[in-house]
């Protein structure tokens, strides 16, 4: 083969090589261009060009001089090809598509978050109780988790400061004005730690009922307690108790000398107290009217071996038999609570708290707005609560008192006792003494202002008359003779016991 047919050769096989190069090379190009049509033309030309050149021949050429090196055709440059937007033939536009309604779909999870309702209670405990669900694993491996589902208690409550001074008269503005002393009385009066041993009692139960979820301690319980002070009279030492408190009613109490009977609705009562703390021995044989149904309930007590009920009611019935009690419904009497009672840390604490414990007996007042009311301590209430007073006063305060209303609901009593004021011997309440007594002790502690009005109290009962004593069985007379007839026994015997006898006194 001449050496210029292998040139040629040569020359058409590199301009091929080329060729298929740029071919590939624009092909990719075209696959990102939205102009394919137009790379296609411009491509059939580029490829003409290198045939074009291998047929030329120039006429001067030698055959033994070796061709000039042949400089490779360059590439077509992107921006030299002419291009022209892309327009559509037609325009079309595709039906509507009418779907049937999707079925409602199912929670792929079930969604976390706190879910919180609020509820203020009729009784007065404000609820605010939040539901708040969080991510878990599965049912049969939360359900072995104690923490999967529990309930948190949480209370929140505000501990009240006890009143002094004149922080009284925002429960009553009155009490200035009631007691001309007022300001005297209030200087050196010193907040009792019976109060704070109350509010100690009260939280107490609190925690206990709600780690429980038993039945707690509502509002109106919790903050029934304004103040407990204690006041030593200037010029007298005269030693007196102050509670400023609610009012709540009492409906306890027995005594079969002066009421030997009452309702059926009382006997047959669950919760009808027959005792109250202040109690003296009966002066009549007249039983009580409460005997009976606690010797019925001692019974059914027994036959259902209830140990608890059988040794309450053998203790209820046997003070029963031997002695009488305040009645609710008609005698003036207030409740302080068996914290009072309670011994103090030391020793000099303890002989302190002595001046000013009362004890059932004590004479005391009650003042609500200007009026004044005399009472005595007739009983002792639970450790957490105070302001109790029985029905008679309560209904002599307001009329429309009753078992299931108080008479007073904000804290403006203020129940002023005077410890060590007892009668030597405990009895029914003689109400002339109590009226007299009342206005001496309030005397010692500087009188009562203008606009007071002292209330006094009547009895509503008549008071019982002890029972003449037994007279002394006279000594057996001699036999009598044989043609004397005898006496029946049973004769004398009957006569006996038609006489009447006398309980035993205190």
């Amino acid at each position: 083969m001449s050496y210029k047919n292998h040139k040629k050769k040569k020359s058409f096989l590199s301009m091929f090589n080329l060729g298929l190069l740029a071919v590939a090379g624009v092909g990719v190009g075209s696959l990102y261009t939205p102009y394919p049509a137009q790379l296609l033309k411009e491509i059939k030309a580029f490829h003409a060009e290198p045939e074009a050149t291998a047929q030329a021949v120039t006429p001067q050429e030698s055959v033994n001089e070796p061709p000039p090196p042949q400089q490779p055709e360059p590439l077509p440059v992107a921006s030299s090809i002419q291009t022209t937007p892309w327009q559509p033939s037609a325009s079309f536009r595709m039906a509507e598509i009418h779907l049937p309604p999707f079925p409602p779909a199912l929670p792929e999870r079930v969604e976390i978050g706190k879910f919180e309702h609020i509820n203020e209670m009729e009784r007065g405990i404000n609820i605010k109780s939040h539901v708040n669900f969080s991510k878990g694993t599965t049912a049969s491996q939360d359900r072995k988790k104690k923490q999967a589902y529990q309930v948190k208690v949480s209370l929140e409550l505000l501990t009240p400061q006890a009143a002094q001074g004149n922080d009284l008269l925002q429960a009553n503005p009155k009490l200035n004005k009631v007691l001309n002393s007022f300001d005297d009385l209030m200087k050196d009066a010193k907040i009792s730690p019976w109060y704070h041993k109350l509010y100690q009692y009260k939280q107490n139960r609190i925690r206990h009922n709600a780690s429980t979820l038993s039945r707690l301690l509502d509002r109106h319980n919790y903050y029934d307690t304004d103040s407990i002070l204690e006041i030593t009279a200037p010029g007298n030492n005269r030693k007196t108790l102050w509670i400023q408190a609610d009012m709540d009613v009492v409906s306890d109490g027995s005594d079969g000398d002066r009421l030997p009977d009452m309702p059926k609705k009382i006997k047959d009562s669950e919760f009808y107290q027959p005792s109250t703390s202040y109690k003296w021995r009966k002066k009549t044989k007249t039983p009580n009217p409460l005997l009976a149904s606690w010797q019925e309930r001692l019974k059914k007590y027994k036959e259902a071996k209830n140990q608890d009920g059988i040794k309450r009611a053998e203790r209820i019935i046997g003070d029963l038999k031997l002695f009488s009690f305040l009645l609710a419904e008609y005698d003036s009497f207030i409740v302080v609570p068996l914290t009072v009672n309670d011994k103090g840390t030391t020793t000099k604490q303890e002989n302190h708290l002595k001046g000013f414990r009362p004890a059932a007996g004590d004479y005391a007042v009650v003042i609500v707005d200007n009026k004044v009311y005399p009472a005595i301590v007739g009983d002792f209430g639970p450790k957490f609560k105070t302001g109790e007073a029985s029905l008679r006063l309560c209904k002599t305060i307001n009329s429309k008192a009753g078992v299931n209303s108080r008479p007073v609901s904000n804290l403006g009593v203020s129940y002023i006792i005077f410890p060590g004021t007892k009668e030597p011997e405990n009895g029914p309440i003689d109400y002339d003494r109590l009226n007299t007594r009342c206005r001496e002790l309030i005397n010692e502690l500087g009188g009562l202002g203008k606009d007071a009005e002292f209330v006094e109290m009547k009895d509503l009962l008549p008071q019982p008359k002890p029972q003449p004593a037994k007279p002394e069985t006279p000594a057996p007379a001699p036999a009598p003779p044989a043609e004397t007839t005898p006496a029946p026994a049973a004769d004398s015997t009957a006569a006996q016991e038609q006489q009447p006898t006398q309980a035993p006194q205190q």
